[in-house]
């Protein structure tokens, strides 16, 4: 058995000193052809790589591993940036240096732009669709000269990996699915506690008594626009996270807040459209799935048992892995044991799981899960105890 420990949490009060930040996100990009981005993107704390896509997004993005190495392609979720994978990225290139590793900004996130169609600002999510995700992916790896790629997703990132392998098999060689579901239609708490409040609710009621009123001005608006106080709302309600370094967190939550009104009204609403259930019937591509225990927003019922009914009908060859031993409390609070940020709380041990899943099909047969004693918080790994559902 190995153990990681790091501290628990800060108090909130001294997490809100840490984030106050600029109004706008404070990424350096570099136009990926130039020398600047040829002597590196590799990390988010430096300068991303700046790419125009054919399908009018400018995407940053960063890179690590060699140009020849296998591709690695990493999604990240609602309102993340291409720091949600930082950790992990980093701890992937040290399980397998001969990987080539990319950790997209999204159309809409980080430093990548919004969806330029003049028709966006009226109908957000039409413009945030997961086969317009998709669509960004394939015209990144043409225009990085990428025939196939491994793609790892984290929750809408999971379900972007899926329309990815879906709609452009001959591309993806197999995908990584964590925090996923294969159908977020009417997800209660994207419904509930994201969009109708406070996205639609009361940033969008502040925004209205500023006059920020016309679909332009919303779309362009940012959560800090809406509410001085909005860092603390995504601290304490969206990136929060018990299991995860808080200094991680604390770097996360200024970027989120700055994420436009366009993108959490537009890929939310999308979100809660996207139903997979049938079209998983025809995945081909071998399928690796990491779910955390304490999962607060897809749960093991319906989404997990839904996802592996679906993936049994499919043709492709697939393992669910469950990281934590402790169930979801009937709060609906992640409280001591893997959640629903898997590859924040865990990066080594997500990063073993992909280059094993690359290197064999399978991940490790380590079984990850917390164990929280007052304020600190242990990683623990048993050796050969992995809950593991394979089928096809």
């Amino acid at each position: 058995m190995t153990i990681q420990k790091f501290s628990l949490r800060a108090a909130l009060a001294l997490g809100f000193a840490v984030l106050a930040g600029p109004a706008q996100s404070a990424d350096v990009v570099v136009p990926a052809d130039t020398p600047e981005a040829a002597a590196g993107c590799a990390s988010v704390d430096g300068q991303k790589c700046l790419i125009d896509l054919k399908t009018g997004i400018k995407m940053a993005y960063i890179e690590v591993g060699p140009k020849d190495g296998k591709p690695v392609l990493l999604l990240h979720g609602l309102t993340d940036t291409s720091r949600s994978w930082a950790p992990t990225m980093d701890a992937l290139h040290q399980a397998d240096p001969s990987l080539r590793i990319f950790a997209l900004d999204q159309r809409g996130h980080g430093a990548s732009s919004m969806p330029p169609e003049a028709t966006c600002p009226a109908s957000p999510k039409t413009c945030f669709t997961p086969a317009l995700f998709a669509a960004d992916a394939i015209s990144f790896m043409d225009q990085m000269g990428l025939d196939k790629a491994t793609v790892a997703g984290h929750s809408m990132g999971s379900i972007i990996a899926q329309e990815l392998a879906l709609l452009h098999p001959d591309r993806v060689e197999r995908i990584v699915l964590i925090a996923t579901t294969g159908k977020s239609k009417d997800n209660p708490i994207l419904r509930d506690y994201v969009l109708n409040e406070p996205v639609l609710g009361s940033w969008k009621k502040n925004l209205d008594a500023k006059g920020i009123t016309s679909p332009e001005a919303v779309w362009n608006a940012t959560p800090r626009d809406a509410d001085p106080k909005a860092d603390e709302w995504v601290l304490k309600n969206w990136a929060v996270d018990p299991m995860a370094d808080q200094t991680y967190i604390n770097a996360i939550v200024p970027e989120t807040a700055v994420t436009k009104m366009g993108t959490w009204i537009g890929a939310t609403e999308a979100l809660l459209d996207f139903d997979n259930t049938e079209a998983l019937a025809k995945l081909a591509a071998p399928t690796l799935v990491i779910w955390g225990t304490q999962d607060s927003i897809f749960y093991f019922a319906p989404d997990q048992t839904g996802t592996l009914a679906a993936l049994r009908t499919s043709k492709a060859p697939f393992v669910w892995k469950q990281y934590g031993k402790i169930a979801l409390a009937k709060s609906g609070y992640q409280e001591n044991d893997i959640g629903h940020n898997v590859q924040w709380e865990t990066p080594r041990e997500v990063a073993a799981d992909i280059a094993s899943f690359i290197a064999t099909g399978q991940p490790t047969l380590d079984m990850t899960s917390a164990a929280v004693n007052g304020a600190e918080v242990k990683i623990v790994n048993d050796p050969g105890k992995a809950l593991l559902i394979t089928g096809n």
